[in-house]
């Protein structure tokens, strides 16, 4: 009896705690609808150049994958570039002190959305401060999962993976 109660209280707290999205006239969305909706909200976000893209997972070229148990994140903001991103890898040349990394805001060089495989979008953002000239390759996928790669003249490449907000 008390596993069947345990096993009720459980199915109860699971359905209490799933995502349901309503249409303007206060209907329920299907499936199909949040994805088209959500499609919709990222090229909306890549075509007027304000996204935030959390980073949850980084790729070291030298090291094992990490799971980022901080909220780091790439924001653009549009011709602005905001980088809140950690970085572990070799460095060739670094300021004394160890420098910014991949911790900045600067002004985008260049903003290239190209349309990749199927439901992709390749974003080539080119970057420059005072410390190292940078280029971010993003792969946006119309679900809002993203993949970062970043390379820099000063630095190992790195990669990162997370969702566009």
């Amino acid at each position: 009896m008390k596993k069947i109660m345990l096993l009720l209280l459980a199915a109860a707290t699971i359905a209490s705690c799933s995502t349901t999205m309503y249409n303007a006239d206060g209907t329920k969305m299907t499936k199909q609808q949040m994805q088209a909706a959500r499609a919709q909200h990222v090229r909306e976000g890549i075509e007027n150049r304000r996204f935030t893209i959390n980073v949850d997972r980084m790729y070291p070229m030298r090291m094992p994958a990490r799971h980022l148990s901080s909220t780091y994140s790439l924001e653009i903001k549009g011709d602005t570039i905001v980088s809140y991103l950690p970085y572990f890898g070799r460095a060739y040349y670094v300021p004394y002190g160890g420098g910014k990394a991949l911790n900045f805001t600067g002004i985008m060089s260049y903003y290239e959305p190209r349309q990749g495989k199927r439901d992709e979008t390749r974003i080539e953002i080119g970057v420059e401060n005072d410390e190292d000239t940078y280029v971010y390759t993003l792969s946006i996928f119309s679900n809002g999962n993203t993949s970062i790669d970043v390379f820099s003249r000063n630095r190992e490449q790195i990669a990162f993976s997370g969702e566009m907000e």
